[in-house]
């Protein structure tokens, strides 16, 4: 198991799919990005928690390491969101 899920699985969570990108179509050059990746926590208590979870030491210094920039978006949590809109 990857790190990230590892850390991630820890509290509750899930990460329901992630993936390259191959090109950036509309956006500014500060917008690129490398991959993108979709987390689903049961809880924005689950969320916060991650900092402390069983191996967010190494996740942590792994983002430092290679992030240089990242967006994290709350979405609606009524729903799965690998689900098409009704």
């Amino acid at each position: 198991m990857h790190w990230l899920e590892h850390a991630v699985s820890a509290d509750g969570g899930a990460v329901l799919w992630r993936t390259p990108v191959n090109d950036q179509i509309i956006g500014c050059a500060h917008d690129e990005a490398d991959e993108v990746l979709a987390v689903w926590y049961p809880s924005h208590a689950a969320f916060l928690a991650l900092r402390q979870a069983d191996g967010a030491d190494k996740m942590f210094a792994g983002r430092a390491t290679c992030v240089a920039h990242a967006t994290i978006l709350a979405l609606p949590g009524d729903r799965d969101p690998r689900q098409p809109q009704a």
